[in-house]
């Protein structure tokens, strides 16, 4: 994995974290779990089509709104019965005790909840209302069903992994973006051509958002699971001691309110802040640790293929680790340097510069550390094509200028990929066949010698 890519994805890992503190998946396993997963699906989906979602609900406020959307308060309210889900709606008296609001029902029961809500009307249950037809008014279809949102609240069914990643795809989207922007730029000043680099921009940032969407998906379910929220636990006592250091002083968390207001999108009180930051951050851990694991599947893949040696694999992982936590540290620290200098577009460029440039610079540094005791499969096959170039050469009998022309040639059209470096590893077998690996090169190459 390309240095940089590191600095994306542990930039990125921040993202997929705050689409995960987006949820109430904390709430998922108490008893009434599934109502706060209705809650979460229903607004994700308000939020997909365009409208205006603000989560009011999470205060708690007594016979207060779950979310307003595009002005107009929401109540949701799954039970298992069309009866019971509006009957919620009253308090022990049989009036409706929320004014003002629309009670959001399961899809599958929104025929029969009217039904019931129009003889409450006719029975004088609801203050201000008199017409039966009104009901259909006071009432909002719900985007799931009351047995999706039972399953959306647990781990390891479709309903809820359909729902992660459509709680994923913004994240996914900014790191397809990002990926995109930041290949395209270090593929030119390579010496790729445009078309060239175009492509190559093309496929890391559709690698970077699999990655991404991966991530983000097996953390959320992660989470619903016992050991997903021991773990939380854990990372929430050492997050919290964290951010609590920093907010010691004034200036701190001052920083703190503004980065996370600039990165939540709304203004928060200073405690809000701090809540938010301690919640996002032991999220980013567990995204973290998965995005370390799912960028070692494709070696894995190779290395069981026979196209990379086990070495190269721990050696990676080991690499691919330090980026992503230097791009992770490397956000976060450029985003409160942004923020102190200018919150809001300053929080954006000095996370986004912060993540690149400290994933790059623990990549760089831990590659260095460890080709002290590991040699790169790469430089096998270097060796093997240099051979090759030498004997195409002779063969050719191509001039230093010629040669030059023809190196310039295929360093533009990007000829010494990872995939090329792979299938010449493969073509040499367990035991590193230089031979093997050299007339493969040949074989590949001559075409560029006629």
């Amino acid at each position: 994995m390309k240095k940089y890519e590191n600095g994306v994805l542990g930039a990125a890992s921040v993202k997929s974290a705050s689409a995960v503190e987006s949820t109430q998946w904390t709430k998922y396993r108490s008893p009434s779990g599934h109502g706060f997963a209705a809650e979460d699906a229903n607004a994700l989906h308000d939020k997909l089509c365009g409208k205006s979602v603000d989560k009011v609900g999470l205060n708690n406020e007594l016979n207060g709104a779950d979310r307003i959307v595009d002005g107009s308060p929401v109540q949701t309210k799954y039970y298992k019965t069309a009866y019971d889900s509006v009957n919620a709606a009253f308090d022990q008296d049989n009036m409706f005790r929320y004014p003002g609001q629309k009670i959001e029902v399961p899809k599958d029961q929104f025929e029969e909840a009217v039904a019931h809500l129009e003889a409450k009307i006719r029975d004088g249950r609801v203050p201000g209302v008199t017409d039966p037809s009104e009901a259909r008014n006071m009432l909002v279809k719900g985007n799931c069903t009351y047995d999706q949102a039972v399953r959306i609240a647990k781990a390891g069914n479709l309903d809820s992994v359909l729902f992660d990643i459509k709680n994923q795809a913004v994240t996914c989207a900014y790191a397809c973006g990002l990926s995109f922007a930041v290949s395209y730029v270090f593929s030119r000043f390579s010496g790729q051509d445009g078309s060239t680099a175009l492509k190559t921009a093309v496929s890391q940032a559709v690698k970077s958002g699999a990655l991404t969407m991966a991530a983000g998906v097996a953390t959320q379910q992660f989470l619903r699971t016992q050991a997903g929220r021991n773990l939380a636990a854990a990372t929430t006592n050492v997050a919290r001691r964290a951010v609590d250091s920093v907010c010691r002083t004034k200036v701190g968390a001052e920083i703190v309110r503004k980065m996370m207001s600039a990165i939540l999108g709304k203004n928060l009180t200073q405690s809000a802040a701090r809540n938010a930051l301690i919640k996002t951050a032991r999220s980013n851990f567990i995204t973290s640790a998965a995005m370390t694991v799912a960028t070692c599947v494709p070696d894995v893949v190779k290395a069981l293929r026979g196209k990379r040696s086990w070495k190269q694999v721990g050696k990676n992982a080991v690499v691919n680790t330090a980026g992503l936590g230097g791009g992770t540290a490397g956000y976060w620290a450029g985003a409160a340097a942004g923020t102190a200098i200018c919150p809001g577009i300053g929080t954006v460029i000095g996370g986004i510069a912060g993540g690149i440039g400290g994933g790059m610079l623990l990549s760089w540094g831990t590659k260095k550390a460890a080709d002290c005791f590991v040699e790169d499969d790469s430089v096998v096959c270097v060796e093997c094509l240099e051979t090759a170039i030498v004997e195409l050469c002779d063969v050719h009998n191509t001039s230093k200028e010629d040669l030059d022309v023809i190196l310039k040639k295929m360093k533009s059209k990007n000829v010494f990929s990872e995939k090329f470096f792979c299938r010449m590893y493969k073509a040499g077998g367990k035991g590193r066949n230089y031979p093997a690996m050299t007339a493969f090169a040949k074989v590949e190459l001559k075409a560029y010698f006629a």
